[in-house]
């Protein structure tokens, strides 16, 4: 089986569409259109993708469609809860969900399912009303079952590349939470174990859970 450590990044891509369409035909038009598409997606490109429950990165050049579900929305909206809960008391950053679109020093444009970043980072140290040229401290992605652990290693191993230091990816199927501060220094948590987030999110500590819960 192949893991997140060992995985090589893998990209969808996709085009404007000329009408409305079905997110299936979207996604099934995305990797037909852009083999055909001479020029590199932008950002512009990026902020004209429809609103239809998919999430859309840049990558590479290549707008990425990501599909979610109902259970990695509830996890993910679960996690977002219990890191703003302790954001907010300690007033120390800020927590974004995944709506929110990242520009990383390599030019892609990310947008992790939960985020937190430190108020240091943030100009005047208020969130800015576009994408955010900053480097997230903490990064939390959740699987789905339409996930590819190719495209998922990719992602986490870009974020720590930029400066990440502490990556959480959250199983919703076994219930589990594996701990990345590099490719090669990661630890396994069960629902039964506590997981913090120091020493990016001080006083953060909570069982694993409760992510599901």
């Amino acid at each position: 089986m192949m893991t997140a450590e060992t995985a090589i990044s893998h990209r969808t891509h996709r085009s404007q569409p000329n009408g409305p369409e079905t997110a299936r035909q979207l996604s099934g038009r995305i990797r037909m259109s852009l083999m055909k598409t001479p020029r590199p997606a932008t950002v512009e490109d990026l902020v004209r993708m429809p609103e239809d429950g998919y999430k859309y990165e840049l990558v590479d050049g290549a707008i990425e469609v990501s599909p979610g579900g109902m259970r990695h929305a509830k996890v993910g909206g679960k996690i977002f809860y219990l890191l703003k809960r302790t954001a907010d008391r300690t007033g120390e950053g800020e927590v974004y969900g995944p709506d929110v679109g990242l520009t990383l020093p390599n030019g892609n444009v990310r947008s992790p399912d939960v985020c937190y970043v430190r108020r240091e980072k943030l100009p005047g140290g208020e969130s800015p009303e576009g994408f955010g040229e900053v480097v997230p401290d903490l990064v939390v992605e959740v699987l789905s079952p339409g996930d590819r652990m190719r495209q998922v290693a990719g992602k986490i191993g870009e974020f720590l590349d930029a400066g990440t230091p502490l990556v959480w990816l959250v199983d919703p199927k076994s219930r589990t939470v594996t701990i990345y501060r590099s490719l090669s220094d990661t630890k396994h948590l069960t629902e039964n174990d506590t997981i913090d987030a120091e020493p990016v999110l001080p006083g953060f500590s909570v069982r694993v859970s409760e992510f599901f819960g």
